[in-house]
């Protein structure tokens, strides 16, 4: 009787944390990403005379596994945050929305940190691809909506406060 207790246990124990969420979708990934990331970098967008537009808190997608998950399967986005993908080498760039359910800005920038596009993209979860109109180094993804209510435009500059890519730093 006492090999069947030994047994029993560790099967009662393990048993329930192995157990699956059964109403979730089968091709959502197990690990989703947090609403709130943890290492933001300040980001400030700035005019051509160096007037301050907007202030940003941004997460950095500078790996293969962060361009590919991007803003992916996040349900808010506060507006004060965003995404800064980095392009390296500095190319066209190519966006969709599969799996994002919050509508988004793509800023487009070219290497100095100057803005060369804006694309809102209201249609969450599309499969149409959005293109940058010439090779750029990064795209800043904030809240669809915000660049023309802040009045940011084309021919603005961004600047990362951490010192790192997009036009230098402080």
């Amino acid at each position: 009787m006492r090999w069947l207790f030994v047994f029993l246990l560790p099967c009662l124990i393990f048993t329930p944390l192995s157990a699956q969420p059964q109403n979730l979708p089968q091709n959502l990934p197990q690990n989703l990403p947090q609403n709130l990331p943890q290492n933001l970098l300040a980001l400030t967008i700035e005019s051509a005379t160096k007037q301050k537009i907007a202030d940003f808190k941004v997460e950095l997608a500078d790996t293969p596994e962060k361009m590919s998950r991007g803003l992916m399967y996040r349900t808010t986005l506060p507006m004060d945050q965003g995404m800064l993908f980095v392009m390296a080498p500095p190319r066209i760039a190519t966006f969709w929305m599969h799996n994002t359910f919050v509508p988004l800005d793509m800023i487009f920038i070219r290497l100095n940190g100057e803005i060369e596009s804006i694309v809102t993209r209201e249609d969450t979860l599309s499969q149409e691809r959005t293109r940058s109109q010439k090779p750029v180094a990064y795209v800043l993804e904030i809240n669809a909506g915000q660049s023309a209510a802040l009045g940011i435009k084309p021919g603005h500059f961004i600047r990362l406060q951490s010192g790192r890519g997009a036009g230098g730093g402080s």
